[in-house]
Order: structure tokens, then sequence, then C-alpha cells
């Protein structure tokens, strides 16, 4: 449900600033005074091979010129033109929100954006990944963002595999656009990937569970991976810092990489920094003690700012997902898809290879990273007509993901029946219930009728039983009906005499 809203102080206005900023130091070099241009020498007689011409250097500022206005070409305006292109085409943001429910994960974008984004969000099914995409707009540069999240995350008994559909979104996106990458019309290109994944910790000061282990372990491998504390103003400052230590190890130990293929030094120092990062999320407006209306949490005690660096690191991630390492972030993103993009064309060819070699028709080709690039891709060319014999999704544990989808969907089923089932269930008790108190009316009319026709003389009897006769319902005596109950039951009720 896209939704256009006005980011308030995010910093989106800086990107396009960030993606022509140049180097200060290279900057400084290009400024520094070039020594004199020596005489031409000599022209020496031509080699008897062509050899590659070195290219020269030529400052234009020192070239004279025809034009009287001015001796600038006009290429010092190239970043100019870079920000004003960035801002006529906008970008485009995807991230994904991933933690158990209660984290605070839709308080943190309404925090992040400066807007109450979220009001009546749609209902899915269990275990359904969910994106949600927004129109954001900040001194007029547009940013047209994707959140992604799953509600039901960690909330089984069972949490083996929770990270699976996430997983599966991300290498599906990557997917999608290698296949639009790879037709002859690419003019309109969606490019849907992932770009930063935002993990939430339950702030519990004790070891991460094997689910949040697991999930950012096979998360990292696919996407720049972003562990943030949730709630921390729950921990003191010893806890806090306790906890950031237990985060620390236990990423180092399962090779749990930060940011994964960022590669500014500047970025990987503040990420180091702060990571994981604490964070608090408010969508309440308060007073603080100088007068400033803030985000922040209230408490008996005192309040908490949400923007404050010394209440928790909310103002850094901030920094690192919108205002100053978004480029960065992107640029990551390339690289992961670069990776699974070598990856999957790879599997794509042995397994297309296979095929053949099982008619004996390319038993003597290989098809090699680390060969001629040009026989492999000779063979490529060759195999692409039997892609419909090859599944073009298949890698590493697809078979065992494949499985697990199965039995989801099995149970998925089961719990569907049996939901059906007792309804039905109930629909069936509650009309016996209505037919029960029928029943039990109608036997007091008819105990009330023959009590009336006890107190009737024998002649008055015998009129109404003829008129019952005629009626053709059922007639007798207590005795006889006292014997025959059966028969009673299957023809309905007897008037007794």
């Amino acid at each position: 449900m896209p939704t256009d809203n006005t980011a308030k102080n995010t910093g989106l206005n800086n990107l396009p600033i960030s993606s022509t900023t140049a180097n200060p130091t290279t900057a400084a070099k290009n400024q520094t005074p070039e020594p004199t241009i020596p005489a031409v020498p000599t022209v020496p007689p031509a080699p008897t091979k062509t050899t590659p011409r070195k290219s020269k250097k030529v400052i234009i500022d020192r070239v004279p010129q025809s034009r009287f206005s001015s001796n600038k070409v006009g290429l010092s305006n190239l970043p100019i033109q870079k920000e004003i292109w960035c801002k006529r085409k906008g970008a485009h943001f995807t991230m994904i929100l991933a933690g158990c429910r209660g984290t605070g994960k839709t308080t943190f974008l309404n925090t992040l954006i400066g807007e109450d984004m979220e009001t009546d969000l749609p209902t899915c099914e269990p275990m359904q990944v969910r994106d949600r995409k927004y129109h954001l707009q900040e001194d007029k540069f547009d940013l047209d963002l994707t959140v992604v999240d799953m509600p039901d995350f960690g909330a089984n008994i069972d949490n083996q595999n929770t990270w699976l559909p996430l997983v599966k979104y991300i290498e599906y996106q990557y997917r999608s656009y290698l296949v639009q990458e790879e037709q002859p019309l690419r003019h309109q290109l969606k490019d849907n990937r992932v770009h930063v994944c935002v993990y939430f910790i339950n702030p519990t000061n004790t070891e991460l569970s094997s689910l949040d282990i697991e999930s950012m372990k096979e998360i990292s491998k696919r996407v720049s991976l972003i562990p943030v504390i949730a709630r921390s103003d729950t921990l003191n400052k010893d806890e806090l810092y306790s906890f950031k230590n237990i985060i620390s190890r236990t990423l180092r130990q399962n090779e749990i990489e930060v940011c994964k293929y960022v590669t500014d030094s500047f970025a990987n120092e503040k990420i180091n920094a702060h990571s994981p990062y604490a964070i608090i999320g408010s969508n309440v407006l308060y007073t603080n003690p100088e007068g400033k209306l803030v985000r922040a949490r209230k408490y008996g005690w005192g309040m908490v700012e949400v923007e404050n660096s010394e209440h928790c690191d909310f103002v850094h991630i901030r920094d690192l997902l919108m205002s100053e390492h978004l480029l960065d972030l992107i640029s990551a993103m390339e690289t992961h898809y670069t990776s699974f993009r070598q990856r999957f064309l790879k599997q794509r060819l042995n397994s297309t290879k296979a095929a053949f070699n099982q008619n004996e028709q390319f038993s003597q080709n290989s098809i090699n990273g680390e060969e001629d690039g040009l026989a492999s891709y000779v063979m490529y060319k060759k195999t692409l007509g039997l892609d419909d014999m090859v599944m073009l999704e298949k890698y590493n544990g697809e078979e065992e993901q494949l499985q697990q989808e199965a039995r989801i969907h099995l149970d998925d089923i089961i719990r569907k029946q049996e939901a059906r089932f007792r309804e039905y269930k109930a629909a069936l008790y509650t009309k016996q219930k209505i037919y029960n108190n029928d029943l039990d009316d109608f036997y007091q009319i008819v105990n009330k009728l023959e009590r009336e026709i006890e107190k009737l003389s024998p002649d008055d009897k015998d009129v109404i039983k003829d008129i019952a006769q005629k009626a053709g319902l059922p007639v007798g005596v207590p005795n006889a009906a006292a014997q025959s109950d059966d028969s009673t039951l299957a023809t309905g009720f007897t008037i007794m005499f």
C-alpha cells in the first residue's frame, strides 16, 4: 500500500551529495602546482612492433583556448550534474526488519522516518513474508522505501528453519533480477533486491538463542546484516555493556560478519564502534528539560530520549541507514548479488553439463571458471536450449528447503481442516440442541392433550379417537404404548386414550 510521506530530518537530502563528494586527499593532490612541462624530445624511429601509447595528462586550465569568455570546458561541473541527476531520478531502498514479535520493529520504522507510517496492517498467513512500500520525500529528493518483515518470526514452538522464508525472499529477488538481466529488452527492469537486514535481538542479557545465531548466520551470507538490541532501555548501563560484549563474541565465534561487503574504511570504523546498536523507539513526543520537543520514553524515574547519543545508538544507525552510508549499503548489495550470480550461473552450467554427459554428447568439454572464459561462454550458449530440462533454482540445500516447505504446507492444510471440522461439529451441536428443545416442546403439548383427554367422558373420548384416526394420527392405550417404544419413535407422537 504505497503511502506518500514527507521524511523529517532523516538525511535523505544528503544522498545526492554523498554520491558526488570527492575524496579530500585526492582533491588536495589535484590542487598541487604541476612542474614545468619539459621540451618535446626528438621523435625516435618507429619500433618494429606496435606498442601501446601512454595516455598524456593534460591540465586544461593551462592549455591556451580560443574562447574569449573562459578558458574552461566545464568538467568541474560534473559533480553538480551528478547531484542534479540523482535528485531527478531518485532512489529506491529495500530493508528487512527481522526479529521476534514485540521487539519494536514497527516503532523503529516510525522513529526512523519521523512519521507514523503504520496504521492498519493487513493480516498474513503464518510463516509468510510481508512487504510494504512507501514513498518518501525530503528537499525535493524522492526515495522509494520497501520494508520487508515476517510477523510470526520465532512464534512457533519449533523454530527450526524459521529464517528460511526470509532467505528465500532474498534469493528470489536476486533470481528475478538475474532473469530480467538476461532478457533482450530491459527497459522495464524492476529491481527489488534487498539492501540490508536489521536484526532485532531481545534484551535478555544472556547468551543468544540458537534461532538468533542461525538466522543471522544465514542472512549475513546473502545481504548486509546489522544486529540491534531492541528496547535497550530495559537494561542498565552495565548490563547493556555486558550484553554487547556477549553478542560481539558470539558473532566472532560463529563467523557472522556485520555489513560484510562495506569497503569504506570510515564506515567500517563507525560500524565496529557501535555494533551491535542499542536502540530505543517511541511514537510519542515529550518536552525535555531544555524545552525541546523530542521523541522519548517517559518513566517515573526520568525520560529516555531517542535521538540522544548518550541514551542509545539510534542516531548512529540512522546515519548508517539514511544520511551518510546508504550508498555504501547499496554498493555492498551489488557485491552480494555478484557473488550470488556467480554461484547460480556456475551451478546452472554444471547441471546442464551433467544432463549432457548422460547422453555422452559433451563429455570432453568442461565448464570450469578457472579455464578459458570464451570456451565456457560457448558451452553456455549451446546449452541454453536445455534450460527447460534443468532446474534453474537448484542450489545447495534446496532439497531440504523444499521438504521443509512441504511440511509447512501440509501442517497448514491440517490446521485448516481441523478448524473446519471444529466449525462443523459446533454447528451440528447447535442444531441438535435446537431439535431437542423442539422435541421437549412437542412432548409437553402431547402430555397436556393427554391430560385433557383423561378428563373427558367415554363418549367424548370415542369421538376424539374417531377424529384422530380420520386425521391419520396414531392412537393407542398406555399399556400398549409402553410395550412399543420403537414404533412410537419411528412414527412420531402417539395420542393415548
